[in-house]
């Protein structure tokens, strides 16, 4: 079974594409996180949000494909 616009919907991808283009900008701004004061736990925090937000919608992709 196909779905019209592929296996995850369109607000998914959308929001995948804010948390992901948000990410690049924190990635980019850890290290002036860091020296402005933020603590390090915070900022390897939003780091590791960043990262695990692809590797889920991956994982439900190849969940719902079988």
């Amino acid at each position: 079974m196909t779905r019209r616009h592929g296996m995850l919907g369109q607000r998914a991808v959308k929001l995948i594409a804010t948390v992901l283009a948000f990410g690049m900008i924190a990635g980019i701004a850890a290290p002036y996180l860091l020296q402005a004061g933020f603590p390090l736990w915070t900022v390897l925090l939003l780091v590791l949000i960043v990262l695990a937000v692809p590797v889920v919608a991956v994982l439900h992709s190849e969940r719902s494909r079988r």
